[in-house]
């Protein structure tokens, strides 16, 4: 962990903090030599990291310690550096091109754990071994924000927020909201600065949307108890059309109608289990309409958000996507 908030106990498991760094570039050149000195001190069995900048820290201490390391792959990284907006658009091209070169080096080193099928093709055969965990909720830990009875008109997003990830979009729409008199309010939880809260165009929706900033996830699904809809919309960007929107599933574990981006992905587990709507993502019309829908039907949402429920319990739940993962540990310690 490195949100500077100290060490801790999360369901049992200690928690250990590195601090927060003041920047971007400052975290990534630290945070690896601070991990290495406390892995160091650990002496583990097995070493299993996500953050692609620790693959230099996982080779040391899989020579040092002879020992497996588990690098944990949650997108197709060289395709998403391409969409990252703090890397000047001109410099993207060749950051991805020297990313895929040193990842190439480093991942015969690692077995590798990716949580979608979609690149699988990308590391088949990279690595020391290959194996996929899909990136699902576990449904006991969503089991307090249940709620079978959704009325009203209040609205939830919990998550990155950037017009990657609908913002614009759905300013428009809850603009589109307010003409036709349709009253709602707007949850957004999820980490935004200040300065850009105060750069958006709000307008005559400011008193109907609270920004929260960054949660603890028990916090803000909390706040989704009294919701009709959660949002999910995202752009056509390459790595969310090929990758599940997590959002997805932790709305429907706890009964949440869903509105998300007209991907085939999507509409194979949205429009299949009939639990939410999917519309065209630069549409701000269609959301809206998409929406009001939802708040003005509370019959219609409710029975969206029971089939959401009832699917992830039987085929998009962490219970059986955990297997993978331990039968994993079970054959490298052994």
């Amino acid at each position: 962990m490195a949100d500077g908030k100290g060490d801790e106990f999360v369901e049992g498991v200690q928690v250990l903090d590195i601090g927060l760094e003041s920047s971007r570039i400052k975290n990534f050149f630290k945070s690896g030599s601070k991990i290495k000195k406390i892995a160091e001190e650990l002496g583990p069995s097995l070493v299993h990291f996500h953050d692609p900048e620790l693959m230099f820290v996982g080779k040391q201490l899989r020579s040092k310690f002879q020992i497996p390391i588990v690098f944990d792959i949650h997108e197709n990284i060289a395709v998403q550096i391409l969409d990252k907006t703090y890397i000047p658009k001109a410099l993207r091209g060749l950051v991805s091109i020297v990313y895929k070169k040193v990842e190439q080096y480093y991942l015969k080193y690692f077995h590798l754990i990716i949580a979608e099928h979609s690149y699988q093709h990308v590391y088949t055969n990279k690595g020391k071994s290959l194996t996929t965990v899909l990136n699902m909720p576990d449904l006991s830990h969503f089991e307090p924000y249940i709620n079978n009875n959704r009325v009203g008109n209040e609205i939830f997003y919990i998550g990155g927020i950037s017009n990657e990830r609908g913002l614009d979009v759905t300013l428009e729409a809850l603009k589109i909201l307010k003409s036709r008199e349709t009253n709602f309010f707007m949850h957004y939880i999820g980490p935004i600065s200040k300065e850009k809260i105060v750069a958006l165009p709000l307008g005559e929706i400011k008193e109907s949307i609270k920004f929260y900033g960054r949660m603890d996830s028990k916090e803000g699904f909390e706040i989704s108890k009294k919701c009709v809809v959660g949002l999910s919309v995202l752009k056509p960007i390459k790595n969310y059309v090929g990758s599940y929107s997590t959002k997805i599933f932790e709305y429907m574990a706890i009964g949440l109608p869903v509105i998300t981006s007209n991907f085939p992905l999507y509409q194979n587990v949205v429009e299949r289990y009939h639990c939410g709507y999917c519309v065209e993502p630069y549409s701000s019309k269609e959301l809206a309409d998409s929406i009001e829908e939802l708040i003005l039907n509370p019959d219609l949402a409710n029975q969206m958000g029971s089939n959401g429920k009832k699917a992830v319990k039987e085929e998009f739940s962490w219970h059986s996507e955990k297997e993978n993962l331990i039968n994993l540990y079970h054959e490298l310690l052994n």
